[in-house]
């Protein structure tokens, strides 16, 4: 019947929402979608499991619910429900019909999601169609009366206002839903038993490739329909069909009618197989399929970390004037070339390696005594004998990582890409932007993380470039969704486009961050070097990041037994599987034996991961402000950017770097980590359990700083000093010159808090607006005039080059941390 077309259709849709292939995961729309289909699929006339089948598939899937992550759970969910229906003493047909619906509507799900993967590792690898697939756009184009001609991998369209390069690619071709599609009809065929299947396998199959070209031919069309109907003068906004999960649903409706006018819907045949029980060796046969999928999942995720070497990492900058590391991040330099400079995670990273610089020529003689290289935006061409040196010292065990940035600006992606080729793959001259949000691309971590990136908590990206691997052997330890591409604009000096969106661009999924072997050494390829300047590289996950990028490169290559565990796991599963086919066990319960394998797996990869391999512990001391993210909420820089706000603190925590001092954004427990904990206008409730940790936190010798201020509306500073004998009186003091210690800068404030207990060390109008208070082994400072040090007042943006009378507040701030760090005041136990 049609509606169990539907049903698969909805089925199909549903994960570009659940995934966030294309904007941003839609939990909601995700799981309506899922449900919608159940009843859909319930018409069709599926075989029903025996009850001990039953039972035993349902035994497989309690704990595979607890191990596999969301949206896939979702479908254990609907496989559970529908077992534990089909073993409840209700016979009513109805009831019957709707769990053995959702037990193929979770079975479904369950294909589909591994072959979204599929789509993704092969999309992310190259977006383009291998010839001569890029025929098929440009003969629909042709029969349709386009003027059209295949320009290398894009199709040219003409109309009066441009010529359109369209991307002849797999999303144009075939798109996530359509490719779910026919996964989910070759799931029905293969796995649930209804009858004729091979009917349903060849029904799907021939309405998919029936419609691929009529579906490529339609999106064409309407493209071409748009920008003929958009105004000269208008702005051209042709692309969003491409990338909407509710076209793409709406698109299924081809292949829909196409499977239902080959066969008239999913019928059981007269002939109906009896109902075959499954015994205790169809279960062991099912178990032994479930290991060896474990296997399998563990050999292809787990990254063994192999031998640590020494920890001598060299940077070169003999190439590169791009993001040098060699001059301070002081309380000297200001302006706009004092951020872009690597200054500063140079030095965050020589606490726990021992760093180097190189300023001549790479050969043999100088990477004998380093472990990592790191090449880091070359602005000169390395020649052929010192590319030879560094293919050379990764063959015998060295680490090599590459650092680019978009659209190979100042031509530092052909020089990567000189490098980069020798291991197989190389830097794309683009630049990534999120579909939804331009400018904001947060990292999604995967279900399993690389060792590289699973200590990371967040991650905002900038602006990067992509990496094409090819063919070439390795693992993207960095694959997002819901991206969107354009390439260099050479008219601008910093090749870096117009934001906007063309036909030529590729969407879906890309590489940030690439891994690979090569002999016993290893190479890392990250293609956003911006996040790691001074003005963004201590935001959220940006220095973890750096830090678990060298920690693995500084292992050599040891001895690999995922080969011999992948093959132990598929001799297993074959066995398995062989020997439950001979006892025709019942496919669901096979199904649950290779989901409970899955979630296994991957949850083995994980903790083998995690420990096998962890972050440097520091071999140099270092003072570590905290900037509580528990009860401040006030916005700071994202990606380094500032925008200004009254109650922004960006500027002022990037300050905090230039006197040697390094930052860190943290919440709960995680606050109470380092040496100085500081509040920016907390506004949030103060749990009395938040409160003792920070008691606790002081007195065992952490220092805080609270900077708050009649304008912060919401201030929760009283309830985070409750304890301390400290508080702040709602009443301002005015405003006026402030009286700081002698030799402290003099600024004028607007506003702020008296500040009552401690002891005072600034004052305005005669009355305390500083205070610092030793409590235990620690101390408590708490700053009344706040306000003159948000990013409105403190010159809006970090390029700022200060007159004499910011330097002075700039001034301020550095005597005020000095003071935190090395202060003493009244004492009290």
């Amino acid at each position: 019947m049609i509606s169990s077309w539907i049903g698969l259709a909805l089925l199909s849709g549903c994960w570009v929402f659940g995934l966030g292939y294309f904007h941003r995961p839609n939990g909601v729309v995700f799981s309506l979608l899922a449900i919608a289909a159940i009843p859909l699929l319930a018409v069709s006339r599926i075989e029903r499991p025996d009850r001990r089948s039953s039972l035993y598939a349902l035994l497989l899937l309690i704990p595979a619910w607890f191990l596999i992550p969301w949206p896939y759970r979702l479908a254990v969910f609907l496989m559970l429900a529908g077992l534990i229906w089909l073993l409840t003493p209700l016979e009513t047909n109805w009831v019957t019909q709707v769990a053995l619906g959702s037990v193929l509507a979770g079975s479904i799900m369950m294909a589909q999601g591994l072959g979204m993967w599929c789509y993704q590792y092969v999309t992310a690898r190259s977006h383009d169609l291998p010839w001569p697939l890029p025929y098929i756009p440009y003969l629909m184009a042709r029969i349709m009366g386009i003027d059209a001609a295949l320009d290398g991998k894009d199709l040219a369209v003409h109309t009066m206002r441009q010529v359109h390069r369209l991307g002849a690619t797999w999303e144009l071709l075939i798109d996530p839903s359509t490719w779910c599609f026919l996964v989910g009809g070759w799931t029905i065929g293969l796995a649930a038993r209804i009858r004729p299947s091979k009917a349903v396998l060849i029904a799907t199959t021939v309405a998919v490739l029936l419609w691929l070209p009529l579906r490529t031919g339609l999106l064409i069309g309407a493209f071409m329909h748009a920008a003929l109907r958009t105004g000269y003068d208008a702005g051209l906004d042709l692309m969003w069909p491409f990338w909407s999960g509710w076209v793409g649903l709406l698109l299924l409706c081809g292949p829909v009618l196409l499977a239902w006018a080959l066969i008239t819907g999913l019928r059981i045949s007269q002939d109906h197989i009896a109902a075959r029980p499954c015994h205790v060796p169809g279960l062991a046969s099912a178990l032994a399929l479930a290991i060896g999928v474990c296997l399998i999942i563990v050999a292809g995720l787990h990254d063994p970390p192999g031998p640590r070497k020494a920890g001598r990492v060299m940077v070169d900058e003999h190439r590169s004037q791009w993001e040098r590391t060699d001059r301070p991040f002081d309380t000297e330099w200001y302006g706009h070339e004092s951020g872009y400079n690597y200054a500063c995670i140079y030095d965050y990273c020589s606490r726990f390696y021992q760093m180097a610089r190189l300023y001549r020529p790479i050969d043999a003689n100088t990477l004998a005594d380093c472990d990592v290289l790191i090449v880091k935006v070359p602005t000169e061409r390395y020649d052929q004998a010192e590319i030879a040196a560094i293919r050379e010292f990764v063959r015998k065990g060295g680490g090599l990582m590459l650092v680019g940035e978009h659209t190979s600006v100042f031509n530092t992606g052909v020089h990567l890409n000189d490098i980069a080729k020798e291991f197989g793959f190389r830097f794309r001259y683009d630049c990534l932007f999120d579909i939804d949000r331009t400018y904001e691309q947060p990292y999604r971590p995967a279900w399993v993380r690389h060792p590289v990136v699973q200590a990371i908590p967040s991650l905002d990206f900038a602006v990067s470039c992509s990496i094409a691997p090819g063919l070439s052997l390795g693992q993207a330890v960095i694959r997002s969704t819901g991206l969107k591409n354009l390439t260099a604009d050479y008219h601008a000096s910093n090749f870096y486009p117009q934001v906007q969106d063309h036909a030529h661009m590729r969407y879906g999924a890309f590489i940030q961050l690439w891994a690979c072997r090569h002999g016993s050494g290893r190479v890392l390829a990250f293609t956003d070097s911006t996040i790691f300047s001074n003005f963004a590289t201590f935001e959220e996950g940006k220095a973890e990041l750096m830090l678990g990028m060298i920690e693995w490169l500084n292992h050599r290559n040891g001895p690999d037994i995922r080969p011999l565990a992948a093959l132990a796991g598929i001799a297993t599963a074959v066995a398995g599987l062989l020997v439950a086919i001979r006892r025709r066990t019942w496919r669901v319960v096979l199904l649950a034996a290779g989901i409970l394998g899955c979630g296994l797996g991957g949850q083995a990869a994980r903790a083998m991961n995690r420990m096998a391999f962890a972050l440097p512990r520091p071999v140099r001391p270092y003072t570590l402000f905290v900037i509580d993210r528990t009860v401040c909420k006030g916005p700071l820089s994202k990606s380094g950017f500032i925008a200004g706000p009254r109650d922004g603190f960006g500027i002022f925590e990037r300050w905090i770097l230039r006197l040697g001092y390094f930052t860190s954004r943290r919440s709960g427990k995680d606050a109470f980590t380092g040496d100085v904990l500081v509040f920016f206008y907390p506004t949030g409730t103060v749990t009395d359990d938040f409160r003792q940790q920070l008691r606790r936190y002081v007195y065992h010798g952490g220092k805080v700083l609270i900077l708050d201020s009649p304008e912060n509306a919401e201030s929760k500073t009283n309830g985070l000093l409750y304890g301390f004998g400290m508080s702040v009186d709602t009443h301002p003091a005015g405003a006026g010159l402030i009286s700081p210690p002698q030799s402290w800068p003099v600024v004028q404030v607007e506003s702020a808090f008296r500040i009552v207990g401690g002891q005072p060390f600034v004052w305005l109008n005669d009355q305390p607006v500083a205070s610092t208070l030793r409590y235990g082994r620690g101390s408590v400072t708490v700053i009344g005039f706040g306000s003159r040090f948000t990013d409105q007042v403190m010159g809006v943006t970090g390029d700022v080059e200060p007159d004499q009378q910011l330097r002075a507040v700039f001034d301020l701030e550095y005597a005020i941390l000095r003071y935190v760090v090395g202060q003493a005041g009244p004492k009290i136990e």
